[in-house]
């Protein structure tokens, strides 16, 4: 069965207002729970939290949610908030449908707004790496034997 967070990493891979700004193909920058160390900026970083698998009086449903969390970040405050823009507007808020062509998606919702921020500079640089972050949860298909 397909893999939620895989399927959506190689659908924002598809999109060319994400990858006009993070690369394309293997070089493209979307990391799994945390960036490789010395990454250029911009950005994302992907990382996936516990949902439901839903049931009814017959067994199991075949809808599963999970909530999925985006980081995008940038040089600036503006780039990071532009990035994470390019990506609710690929579409993924409000998507339908097959995502990457494995994945099949009821809805994306993103029942919050951002939140936004900066980590220090590292030691040896002036330089702060500044997010955004906003939540999408996922509902989609899954096997149910």
């Amino acid at each position: 069965m397909p893999d939620i967070l895989m399927d959506l990493r190689a659908y924002l891979k598809s999109k060319a207002a994400i990858t006009s700004l993070i690369g394309t193909g293997d070089a493209a920058r979307i990391y799994l729970h945390d960036a490789k160390e010395g990454a250029v900026l911009p950005f994302i970083i992907l990382e996936i939290f516990e949902g439901e698998s839903n049931e009814h009086l017959n067994g199991v449903s075949g809808i599963a949610s999970n909530r999925i969390q985006i980081d995008c970040y940038g040089v600036t405050g503006t780039a990071a908030y532009n990035l994470a823009e390019a990506v609710r507007l690929a579409p993924l808020q409000m998507f339908r449908g097959t995502m990457n062509s494995s994945s099949r998606v009821v809805n994306v919702t993103s029942n919050v707004s951002y939140r936004r921020g900066f980590d220090p500079p590292v030691a040896g640089s002036a330089q702060k790496r500044y997010w955004v972050s906003r939540d999408y949860i996922v509902m989609y298909t899954e096997a149910t034997s």
